[in-house]
């Protein structure tokens, strides 16, 4: 241990000037990707990509997921008749749940006209909370509102509660890892289905982050389906719970999660679930990710250099051999990352604090690329560098290479090759 802290300490200025070197790689490497057209897949792979990923496929993974015991599914993915529809609403609501949220959009009226009249009726006579879906259309971006909301046709004849469905997707990458609370539309306020439900169901106020947005907890858990016509059999899934009613077969309606390709109810699902356990995950501040990568990247640099350093000094030349092909710098590496990975997973389990560790990932992975450059830059400044102190502050510097010029005091080119 001694050892270790004075080499620490002798070599302080070169873990740091490397590290910086990483600083200036990985910002060249993010402007690189972003600017040049052909390298922009690379950046939108960075920004889409999400550690909570890695987590809910663990969760998915599990042999026996957990039931959930506050939402119930009812799939009416073959159902097309408006009065038919209007049953299962109203058999639905028989059994009194606590919260039914409808993911259907009547868009005006059709020929059916039994069909519209038993939709009206249903709305109207409703004793039980019910949340309509509607759509925000036509957004804008100068108002920073949609300018319009494609309601249900009989809202025009009846007072029902509604709530928007419109699916937030990563710019980039198209996969849904949040969901609004709150928008604004054509001048006020109005409210997701996913914040409505959750919020008749607690009576509180669902959590949102400054875009008025909820992170979805994407634990991976088995939501109970139940088929339109088997409503009664399953009334005990449907008293006292939350119902979501819509097409769970429907492939127009899926949408990528970290969980995969799944229908947009089971996307409404984890979003009423988040909001009502209050299970949105927290983002740290994004000094304090760059804080902890950075802190990372100088402790991995420091154990790399000295296991190297200790092996090419090793008597045994299998054991030089092993420091000077890279094998323990290799290994530290990916230690390292399985640490990361692991502690950042119990933190988000645990705790539901998201550690992202993908930057301190990515600046561990080119601490090889910063030390060969500091390595040149090291010995320029050596053979070359005036006035005479920066040369010799090269000279001490753990990447510095025996040359010609320092028995001699001439640069013979040809002789002084680095050794990388």
């Amino acid at each position: 241990m001694r050892n270790f802290a004075r080499f620490v300490w002798l070599h302080a200025i070169d873990h740091v000037m490397v590290v910086l070197m990483v600083v200036l790689l990985a910002t060249s490497l993010l402007e690189l990707s972003f600017s040049v057209s052909f390298l922009n897949p690379l950046a939108r792979s960075l920004s889409n990509f999400s550690m909570t990923d890695i987590y809910y496929d663990i969760s998915k993974s599990k042999a026996q997921k957990e039931r959930d015991a506050l939402i119930t599914l009812v799939d009416m993915s073959k159902v097309y008749e408006r009065g038919k529809i209007a049953d299962i609403i109203e058999q639905i609501e028989s059994l009194g749940p606590s919260v039914l949220g409808i993911d259907i959009v009547f868009d005006g009226e059709r020929d059916d006209s039994f069909g519209n009249r038993r939709l009206i009726e249903v709305a109207k006579k409703s004793k039980v909370h019910t949340v309509w879906a509607c759509k925000l259309k036509d957004w804008n971006d100068d108002a920073e509102q949609f300018r319009e909301t494609n309601h249900s046709f009989f809202t025009t004849s009846c007072l029902v509660d509604e709530g928007f469905t419109n699916v937030e997707r990563d710019v980039n990458g198209g996969t849904v890892r949040r969901f609004g609370v709150r928008r604004k539309s054509e001048g006020r306020r109005v409210y997701s289905l996913p914040a409505r439900v959750a919020r008749l169901h607690t009576g509180v106020e669902p959590a949102m982050d400054n875009d008025m947005s909820c992170v979805i907890n994407y634990q991976a858990v088995k939501f109970p389906v139940v088929p339109y016509d088997s409503i009664i059999e399953y009334a005990g899934l449907i008293k006292g719970h939350i119902v979501l009613l819509g097409a769970v077969q429907e492939e127009r309606d899926k949408h990528y999660t970290p969980l995969g390709h799944i229908p947009g109810l089971y996307v409404l699902a984890y979003t009423v679930k988040t909001m009502v356990e209050h299970q949105a995950p927290t983002t740290l501040p994004v000094w304090v990710i760059w804080a902890f990568s950075l802190l990372v990247t100088l402790f991995t640099q420091i154990t790399q250099a000295y296991a190297f350093d200790t092996t090419v000094r090793h008597r045994l030349g299998s054991v030089k051999c092993l420091g000077r092909m890279g094998v323990t710098s290799s290994v530290i590496f990916f230690t390292m990352v399985i640490v990361l990975v692991g502690a950042s997973f119990m933190l988000y389990m645990r705790d539901n604090i998201n550690l992202d560790v993908k930057w301190a990932i990515l600046c561990m992975a080119l601490l090889g690329t910063a030390r060969l450059l500091y390595s040149v830059m090291v010995n320029l400044i050596g053979d070359y560098a005036y006035p005479r102190f920066l040369r010799d502050v090269a000279e001490e510097s753990l990447y510095r290479y025996e040359s010609k010029a320092k028995t001699t005091g001439k640069i013979d080119m040809q002789q002084s090759t680095i050794e990388l």
